[in-house]
């Protein structure tokens, strides 16, 4: 019989609850053309997709890293040439980011 009780300041917090995400909902339908407003299109979502993608891509982690820095300066990766590839992956060598990273501390 206690188990089929519900608190009362539970069944109060479920009902408010209920009515704010109402009202929130009904605010941002509202407010979803303003200059303000952030766009739909995540720039979070992009970096996830590049590096999903990145990981398929054949070669070690620098060429992986590499490929992932191409696709956010919205380079083709596979368009440059050889020397192209070298020259940046000595660049990338020098990043704080891939240095630091797990990727750049792995002892080959």
């Amino acid at each position: 019989m206690q188990a089929s009780q519900i608190q009362e300041e539970d069944y109060f917090c479920h009902v408010t609850h209920k009515e704010w995400d109402a009202i929130l909902h009904d605010i941002r339908l509202a407010h979803q053309a303003d200059a303000e407003s952030a766009p739909d299109d995540s720039s979070t979502l992009k970096i996830i997709a590049d590096v999903e993608k990145a990981m398929r891509f054949p070669g070690n982690a620098l060429n992986k890293f590499c490929y992932v820095m191409c696709s956010q300066l919205q380079i083709s990766y596979e368009k440059l040439t050889e020397k192209e590839r070298t020259d940046l992956k000595n660049i990338m060598k020098k990043s704080g980011i891939y240095r630091d990273s797990p990727l750049g501390s792995r002892k080959r």
